[in-house]
């Protein structure tokens, strides 16, 4: 099977995407259920700014989605195969 480089564009933004670890945390964070910015703030213990820009890189490689729920916008997991290289990723390490 040949590809063509631009082709897997795709598929290396989603590398890049996993390639920071605040951004693993999150992604861990966010298979255990749905959060919030702020949950995100706490959890990572990083200020709003580096926040919105590790939630900007994870949705731009089409990895999480949000919704707005009144003033806040809550996160999850959008594309169900992160839950399965993530699995691969961890498998036999403690996740905790």
């Amino acid at each position: 099977m040949r590809s063509s480089t631009a082709e897997m564009i795709p598929t290396a933004r989603v590398f890049k995407a996993l390639a920071h670890p605040a951004r693993l945390v999150l992604l861990r964070r966010l298979l255990e259920s749905e959060c919030c910015v702020s949950e995100v703030e706490h959890c990572l213990g990083i200020s709003q700014p580096n926040v919105s820009q590790h939630l900007k890189v994870l949705k731009n490689a089409g990895l999480i989605a949000g919704r707005r729920e009144k003033t806040r916008v809550c996160y999850r997991i959008a594309d169900k195969r992160i839950e399965r290289i993530l699995e691969i990723l961890w498998e036999g390490k403690n996740k905790s």
